[in-house]
């Protein structure tokens, strides 16, 4: 009898053992103190996910006796005496399998570091909650879309403050500070259901204009009302809060809003809910319909080999590569820009691709065009610029598998020298060489090897490559020197070697040409600045870098320190006519690299990237798609000789394109009117395809497909 109860006890114990060995794991969050100057601390929490799965949604819990002077990454939600609890913004919810997120705080002075720290995740404290859920969301006598008027009260010390309750939602508005330059005041929204409160909306009748927001979306603004949409990424969880901060003119009364009105959205008025997975699939099927050369096995049904003698006037082999754009033209130049682009894309945003299932298509999408690169680049001090002449080029008007023109080659070499060139395909192959470090060492030895020496000749022989190639002006002319480059190829190397030499050339080249000269820029092909800015932001923290990096992303969102990009009404940063969803785009992914990775003034950068993307991709007055083959009423016809397949050299027969080229990024509106596209493949401007158009939308897709639901097509292209 003893010995039974002794081998039941060391049963149980066993299995509470085993029991607590397979528990999964929970994410833990650390305090690392960054700086004490004696006025307060700098640091950060990093909060790590040791588990199997996403952590999707968590917040953390704190004690500190002082004030949290500022924060990024995340929001206060609630504070009670010194215990503080925060949630992250949307780009820093989800934590993949062993990654982290990183909070920086800056804390005013009134202790040594946090203390208590917790982390819960969403469903955890869905869990927590006690007590038995309240029948029904909204009282019958507030339905969704009623409208109150709120009850002002005075406050203690006399600030502005006001109060109402919509049902279970708590509405306070105080103001937190004036500082003479602006006002900051918050809207408190309390659910006090034991539902999650999604897609909201917050109207506010207000003395002052607001200038900006945070945790939520300014929508429309007429006068003194203004209407704020929640973000549509993070509910409100049972028993939470939601902070909207507001930042205002100043002025002579500190009133409270003379309305304040709150509804729940019903479902039809939400926004798009895209398919960012798919989008991301198609975007990397486009680089697959470009491919030249022998092609093998190929997902693209309407493609075959071609330009199978790609080099041989000049006895080298050029075979492979990608087609330019809508034409059959190949250009070193904007393909090392776009290939650098992807590559940094994948980078930052592995999760997106593999929680898309697409990271092995990135990783064959861009050794596709550096293979090509090596191959053009048979010796230290040469490299081809181009295949093809575009004047014979352009006068064909079918698929390149029917061409027969002749396809000249032209290269850059010690006697006709192209640093600008160079260093564009040194970047390019130094980028993809940090991409395949891991999967694929060997090869990315050898990228890094002809990137070495691409660096090299850029810098013994200066020059610009359309200086040296008449041919390539027309088409791809250096307008903005080679520099940028030059300093851009020594980033990409240094962050590939970590060999500070090429640090500081990088940061010489900067100094002399590119800082303090972003106000305007846009990220493209011929100008690496912004990027290269960014990168260097990036790599070193440094005040010289931000500040560029700020200047050009203030130029795409509120022009805060200088000018600013005009704006459709729909929403569209539109910098020029001739295919402005490409800079859109570009810089899109651009400030969701600087807002995830560096910094983000009041969170405008990551809120601009995500409006960008998905006006591309349907959210826009028009309610139409820019992307060919996505969404709602995309594009048929763009500019492309091998999706039409013309049988008689005649661009407009047949009238619709044969084959649809999914994924291609169209330019989109020409002028400042979000209606004014035509689907029409004879204008250049609005329909014209290319390599570097998706370059930087692509990791901006990959990006979006970290904040949110949906998986790609199982079987692709659809049959």
């Amino acid at each position: 009898m003893f010995r039974r109860l002794i081998l039941g006890f060391l049963l149980v114990i066993c299995v509470l053992m085993i029991g607590e060995i397979f528990k999964p794991l929970q994410p833990r969050a650390t305090w690392r103190t960054v700086n004490d100057w004696g006025a307060g601390l700098a640091g950060e929490f990093t909060i790590d996910n040791p588990g199997g799965a996403d952590v999707d949604g968590w917040t953390l819990r704190f004690d500190y006796p002082g004030r949290i002077a500022s924060i990024s990454g995340a929001t206060v939600i609630d504070q009670d005496g010194t215990q503080y609890l925060v949630r992250p913004v949307p780009w820093n919810r989800v934590i993949p399998p062993g990654r982290e997120a990183t909070v920086e705080l800056k804390l005013a002075p009134g202790g040594a570091a946090p203390r208590r720290v917790k982390v819960d995740t969403e469903s955890a404290l869905a869990r927590e909650e006690p007590g038995k859920p309240e029948s029904g969301f909204m009282p019958e006598e507030v339905r969704p879309g009623q409208e109150t008027r709120p009850v002002p009260s005075g406050a203690p010390g006399g600030a502005p403050l006001a109060r109402l309750r919509y049902g279970p939602v708590e509405l306070t508005y105080r103001v937190v500070q004036d500082s003479g330059h602006e006002v900051e005041s918050e809207v408190l929204i309390k659910n006090t259901s034991w539902q999650s409160l999604r897609d909201w909306t917050l109207f506010l009748d207000f003395s002052r204009e607001i200038r900006d927001v945070l945790g939520a979306d300014l929508t429309a603004q007429a006068g003194a009302s203004h209407r704020l949409d929640s973000d549509s990424i993070l509910p409100i969880p049972p028993k939470g809060q939601w902070r909207v901060t507001l930042w205002s003119q100043p002025g002579l009364k500190l009133d409270p809003p003379r309305r304040m009105l709150f509804r729940s959205r019903q479902a039809s008025q939400s926004r798009p809910d895209f398919n960012y997975a798919v989008a991301l699939q198609m975007s990397l099927y486009f680089y697959e319909a470009q491919r030249s050369g022998p092609l093998g096995q190929t997902r693209v049904a309407w493609r075959r080999d071609s330009a199978l003698k790609d080099g041989a006037d000049k006895g080298a082999d050029l075979t492979g590569g990608y087609y330019d754009a809508g034409d059959h033209m190949k250009f070193t130049f904007p393909l090392s820009s776009a290939l650098s682009m992807l590559s940094w894309g994948g980078l930052e945003y592995r999760a997106g691709y593999e929680k898309a299932g697409q990271w092995q298509t990135l990783l064959d999408t861009v050794r596709w065009g550096t293979d090509w690169l090596i191959k053009a680049h048979p010796s230290p001090n040469e490299l081809y610029a181009q295949v093809g002449d575009g004047r014979l080029d352009h006068a064909y008007w079918g698929p390149p598998e029917r061409m027969t023109m002749k396809r000249p080659s032209y290269k850059i070499s010690a006697s006709a020298p192209g640093s600008d060139l160079a260093g564009e395909a040194s970047a390019a192959l130094a980028s993809a060489s940090i991409l395949f470090v891991k999967d694929d060492p060997a090869y990315a030895a050898t990228l890094l090897r002809h990137a070495r020496e691409l660096y090299d000749f850029a810098v013994k022989f200066p020059g610009s490559y359309s200086d040296s190639i008449p041919a390539a002006k027309e088409y791809y002319p250096s307008r903005y020197g080679y520099q940028d480059e030059v300093a851009w190829a020594a980033a990409w190397l240094y962050s590939a070697t970590g060999e500070r030499r090429y640090l500081n050339e990088a940061a010489a080249i900067y100094k002399d040409a590119i800082q303090g000269r972003l106000a305007g820029a846009a990220s493209c092909w011929d100008d690496k600045r912004p990027a290269l800015a960014v990168l260097m932001a990036r790599l070193t923290r440094q005040d010289v870098y931000k500040r560029d990096a700020e200047q050009f992303l203030d130029y795409w969102t509120d022009g805060r320190l200088g000018p600013r990009v005009r704006y459709t009404p729909g929403g569209l940063a539109w910098h020029n006519e001739w295919g402005p969803l490409r800079y859109a785009a570009n810089a899109a992914f651009l400030a969701f690299v600087y807002s995830d990775r560096v910094a983000d003034y009041r969170y405008i950068y990551h809120r601009f990237a995500r409006r960008q993307i998905n006006y591309i991709l349907g959210d826009n007055p028009a309610r139409r798609s820019y992307l060919v083959g996505f969404g709602s009423n995309p594009p048929l016809n763009p500019h492309h000789r091998a999706s039409h397949d013309s049988p008689d050299n005649d661009i407009n027969n047949p009238p619709n394109n044969a084959h649809i080229l999914y994924g291609a990024l169209v330019g989109g509106p020409s002028s400042l009117d979000d209606f004014d596209y035509e689907d029409n493949r004879r204008d250049v401007r609005q329909n014209e395809v290319a390599l570097d158009y998706n370059g930087g939308l692509t990791g901006a897709l990959a990006r979006m497909v970290m904040l949110n639901s949906g998986r790609a097509m199982r079987v692709f292209p659809p049959k």
